[in-house]
């Protein structure tokens, strides 16, 4: 019942819920400015029953924002491990203004046409530790964020210092890995390695848009394997999602030092897409030995707005990427 989930107030760095406009319902387990939190067990199971909410997503019957399996916001230290999550009505695991973060040995599971049923979301959160888990879901395995247009500027709290490794699953609609759409208080210094992602829509995917602002800077991602994932890499942009009439469009995302490298894709459908924005500055982009099979011998790379050098990709990479001698990035 609904009506057992008591409605909170919208995240500041959010300024709404993220699906309805005014306040969100309460996470199945919620906590706000703890210290010192373990959530572990011998592999038992927490189910979000997460049904109900996908129902009223679906239909169109949604009053407010649902909300998460476990959410911790303004929270330190925390130990999240060695459980099965199934079931959440929303993203399953969203920490958020928080540090010092570890999630490990988790198993994540949700229908794969559950909406939104996102594994993992670091939210303007620093010094994050993901690794050794296993992940099914409707929507992203991982994603890091940091708030949304011009609530998550003006709050200005980046998602830094985050290691995610050791990653297997799969999402038949979104990335193994995703990085926004929502960062607009800024994303640096992410390290993503050793994934094992298969019947995925996207592998490796970074999401930006006019009006998110903020800047997603030095992300090394490595160490990919990919089977039948329709796009290995896609930069995204223009999906026209913003919290109210108040996003700037001159607001626009800063990406520079994005360096991905040992990447393979068997029986990929599509070329990577690197979409970025006209009048933004999409630049350091650095791909190695980066090797994608199956495509049909007309597949080609398609970029806009980039910039960049690579060494070792396979097919041709795009011409905007191909000046290998203007960096280093790449040796």
């Amino acid at each position: 019942d609904p009506k057992e989930w008591p409605v909170v107030e919208p995240l500041p760095s959010y300024g709404r819920g993220r699906e309805r406009l005014g306040g969100r319902h309460i996470s199945l387990i919620h906590g706000d400015g703890l210290t010192n939190v373990v959530i572990t067990g011998q592999n038992g199971t927490i189910d979000g029953q997460g049904g109900m909410w996908w129902d009223l997503w679906q239909n169109r019957r949604l009053t407010h924002t649902r909300g998460h399996l476990v959410e911790l916001m303004n929270s330190h230290n925390i130990l999240i491990s060695n459980l099965t999550f199934r079931n959440s009505p929303f993203w399953t695991i969203h920490p958020i203004y928080c540090s010092n973060v570890v999630i490990k040995g988790m198993t994540i599971l949700a229908p794969l046409n559950a909406p939104n049923t996102d594994g993992i979301d670091p939210d303007s959160s620093t010094n994050v530790c993901i690794e050794d888990c296993y992940i099914e879901s409707g929507d992203d395995l991982v994603a890091v964020k940091s708030g949304w247009d011009q609530y998550g500027i003006r709050v200005a709290r980046p998602s830094s210092n985050i290691i995610v490794r050791r990653i297997s699953g799969t999402t038949p609609t979104c990335s193994g890995v995703g990085i926004g759409s929502e960062m607009s208080g800024g994303i640096s210094n992410v390290i993503i390695e050793d994934m094992n992602i298969w019947n995925s829509a996207a592998g490796v995917r970074i999401k930006t848009d006019k009006g998110r602002g903020g800047y997603i800077a030095n992300i090394t991602i490595k160490n990919i394997t990919m089977e039948r994932v329709k796009i290995p890499i896609m930069f995204s942009r223009g999906a026209n999602d913003h919290p109210d009439y108040g996003w700037d469009p001159k607001a626009i995302p800063k990406i520079k030092g994005i360096f991905i490298s040992n990447i393979m894709s068997l029986n990929s459908t599509k070329a990577p897409i690197l979409a970025g924005i006209k009048g933004g500055s999409f630049e350091g982009l650095c791909f190695k030995n980066v090797t994608l099979l199956g495509l049909a011998p007309t597949a080609a790379w398609h970029c806009e707005f980039v910039s960049g050098c690579t060494n070792a990709v396979f097919p041709l990479p795009c011409p905007q990427l191909q000046n290998n001698g203007s960096s280093a990035c790449c040796i």
